[in-house]
């Protein structure tokens, strides 16, 4: 019998690296404990939890808004990135 938070053999993932603060890896580590769950599973379960509005950033999160970011028309997930014009 295959564990509740095991991935089936040949499901794609890919590789981040990220430095967080102390205060959110002691909440991810407190988390998975209280799962019994893998660091991953937290992880992804956090992101899938966000409803974004209609600027793209799930509501309720707390993100940097960058002036340049901040476009009249609200944000379209999967349209065309903002580049920069010298």
């Amino acid at each position: 019998m295959s564990s509740p938070n095991r991935r089936k053999r040949g499901t794609p993932t890919v590789g981040i690296q990220v430095n967080i603060s102390p205060d959110v890896k002691q909440k991810i580590d407190a988390y998975a404990a209280a799962a019994d769950a893998p660091q991953w599973a937290v992880i992804e379960a956090a992101i899938r939890a966000g409803t974004p509005d209609e600027t793209g950033i799930p509501v309720g999160w707390d993100l940097p808004r960058h002036p340049a970011l901040l476009l009249a028309e609200p944000h379209r997930p999967g349209g065309e990135p903002m580049r920069r014009t010298a």
